[in-house]
């Protein structure tokens, strides 16, 4: 392995003014802007390009800002929390769900009329997608396949959210064709996921059953939290993506627009600081050059790699080898 894809995104969240005052999101557009602008100053220094996931909200709020990012080299996909765009447009009388928690025929149904909102905004159709908290059910990726989505970044692998519809147990790790049937699974849709990348080798517990491995994003303060540092994540990512050897060699992380990244002494941008760092040093330290990539980039080099079916395994001993 010579090179890694690295992928940097963030998740545009509506203003807490549009959804409920303890949501995730800038409590007014102005932080967004110096959010998702003082991000893409940062990840630039690296020469990496960002990945914007927006919710039509912001789309439509701040529709100059991210239509500028765009020129500058950004990617731009479509985020939804169901249930913050219910309280926006529905007054939380429809569709006041976590993503998993809709039907396939609900979920069709929004992502239909949310996108037209989103492109009437942004002057194209989002073709990359990503649910709010990684919620999802098994029909999610056929339904996005179906209407024309390319891919997204959909999954963080391990995560396990029950009361938020998000369980990534047992996921695939690197970025792959989908399956219209189970959604951890590799399977023959041309919609291609991009996860998340976790450290598989470290395994947190939170309240309510919450289980989580680390991964880089600058919202989590890993080390006082949870004696874990940047430099570790990054190694073991590193290292643990080389033993994995995918076709298409990827790591990516994530971030929210309710940070102040223009400001040098906010804590979050210390850390994202000590996050790029940390990859930086640890691809130099395994002899890998860093790819700057978005999600859509790379699912287009999923996309032109041929289909290779899993074989099917028969019934056994359960820890056969």
């Amino acid at each position: 392995m010579k090179e890694i894809n690295v992928v940097v995104t963030m998740d545009c969240e509506p203003s807490t003014q549009t959804t409920h005052p303890s949501a995730t999101g800038p409590h007014d557009w102005v932080l967004g802007q110096r959010s998702c602008e003082g991000y893409a100053e940062i990840a630039g220094e690296y020469d990496l390009p960002i990945t914007y996931f927006i919710h039509p909200e912001t789309a439509i709020a701040q529709a100059d800002i991210y239509k500028q990012l765009r020129a500058d080299g950004a990617c731009l996909g479509l985020h939804m929390h169901p249930w913050k765009y219910s309280m926006w447009r529905y007054n939380g009388e429809r569709y006041m769900a976590h993503y998993g928690g809709l039907t396939e025929d609900e979920q069709r149904e929004l992502l239909i009329e949310s996108s037209d909102l989103w492109a009437e905004a942004l002057g194209q159709r989002p073709e990359v997608f990503r649910p709010g908290t990684f919620s999802a059910n098994d029909s999610i990726f056929k339904v996005l396949a179906e209407l024309g989505f390319k891919g997204g970044s959909c999954s963080i692998p391990g995560r396990i959210m029950p009361e938020m519809c998000a369980i990534w147990s047992g996921a695939h790790p690197d970025p792959h064709r989908t399956s219209p049937v189970l959604r951890q699974r590799v399977g023959p849709l041309d919609f291609v996921n991009v996860p998340v990348s976790t450290d598989f080798s470290i395994l947190l517990e939170g309240r309510l059953g919450r289980r989580l491995h680390p991964d880089l994003r600058p919202d989590v303060d890993w080390e006082n939290q949870y004696g874990v540092t940047y430099s570790t994540i990054a190694k073991n990512l590193v290292d643990q993506l080389q033993s994995r050897n995918p076709a298409v060699p990827t790591i990516c992380f994530i971030t929210h627009n309710h940070y102040d990244f223009k400001d040098p002494s906010d804590p979050a941008t210390l850390r994202l600081r000590a996050a790029l760092e940390a990859l930086h040093d640890a691809c130099a330290q395994a002899g890998v050059v860093i790819k700057p990539a978005t999600v859509d980039s790379v699912v287009d080099a999923v996309r032109a790699l041929p289909y290779v079916e899993e074989k099917m395994v028969l019934e056994g001993s359960i820890m056969s080898k």
